[in-house]
């Protein structure tokens, strides 16, 4: 799995990680609409673990991803879009996305 994470992106994840000690990874999960039958979707969650079925370091930062992933993608990009008005980290302002 190749995942490109944009600068703002993984400082914001940093900080993210640091707000929270015990969260250790951050999991990419493919998100699929109700029923099955929706669209689907790239997401992101901090974890616990730092480890997972499958792992990407990048930056000091566990990258965690399951092998329902790679039946849809290896290639995942992450960013991340602040709103001007909030200075919270919004997990809805990251955006990830097959490419």
């Amino acid at each position: 799995m190749e995942i490109n994470v944009s600068d703002i992106a993984l400082i914001t994840l940093k900080k993210l990680l640091e707000n929270d000690e015990s969260k250790k990874g951050i999991y990419i999960y493919l998100s699929i609409g109700c029923g099955g039958g929706g669209s689907t979707s790239y997401s992101l969650a901090p974890v616990e673990q730092d480890e997972g079925e499958n792992t990407v370091i990048i930056n000091d930062i566990p990258f965690i991803y399951d092998n329902l992933m790679l039946r849809h993608t290896d290639k995942i990009s992450i960013d991340y879009n602040p709103s001007a008005y909030d200075k919270e980290i919004w997990l809805e302002f990251f955006s990830v996305k097959a490419i």
